[in-house]
């Protein structure tokens, strides 16, 4: 097992803490999460560039909580207007 040390802003540090993202299994898993969508981006856009991943927007990125819109239930429903 590796150590690492990171500096934060204060406050970002805090709400980490508060929401428990700080532990050792959550931040192992977060990390897991960004490296296999980093790497799927990658074989996507050797694919097709057209399939790249874009980045998350700004928000999102700086609060996964309120992803919402893509709960398990929701990422396979076809588009309303489809059928």
């Amino acid at each position: 097992m590796a150590t690492i040390q990171i500096s934060l802003p204060r406050e970002l540090a805090e709400e980490a803490a508060t929401l428990g993202l700080l532990k050792s299994q959550v931040l192992a898993e977060l990390l897991r999460d960004e490296i296999r969508r980093r790497t799927f981006s990658e074989l996507f856009a050797q694919a097709d560039p057209s399939l790249r991943l874009s980045e998350p927007p700004a928000d999102e990125a700086q609060h996964p909580d309120r992803r919402s819109n893509r709960s398990p239930r929701n990422m396979h429903r076809p588009p309303k207007s489809c059928c």
